[in-house]
């Protein structure tokens, strides 16, 4: 389930930095950009855990209060983002908080989209 979290933050930082026309490649490759942010997400949704373990077993509300917050939570990373990249010249710019909050649902809606594709995570005993 952690590589599949991982994952999709990549995949949802690429796609956001696609779709939308508010975020923009500082450097030259955009490989390089993509996993600069990837990181900087990664790091920080390590530390700020809000997913459940069995997606699709979990109640409705619940999902939907977790999203919103997650959405919250990664539009601020791509705030957090865009001034490290311009502090470090690559990376992602963000021209605002709509283009950040667009890259939010993206990236957020790409790892729940993951995480409800891959199997059920089995039963531990201790």
């Amino acid at each position: 389930m952690k590589g599949r979290r991982i994952l999709g933050t990549y995949v949802g930082v690429g796609l956001a930095a696609a779709l939308s026309s508010g975020i923009h490649a500082i450097a030259i490759s955009a490989l390089f950009d993509v996993l600069v942010a990837g990181i900087v997400f990664v790091a920080v949704n390590q530390l700020i855990y809000g997913y459940p373990d069995d997606i699709r077993g979990t109640h409705p509300i619940v999902l939907l209060v977790l999203g919103v917050v997650g959405i919250v939570q990664d539009t601020l990373i791509w705030l957090l983002v865009s001034w490290l990249s311009g502090k470090m010249q690559a990376g992602f710019h963000v021209d605002g908080f709509l283009a950040a909050l667009l890259g939010g649902v993206i990236v957020r809606a790409t790892v729940l989209v993951l995480l409800a594709l891959g199997p059920r995570p089995t039963e531990r005993t201790p």
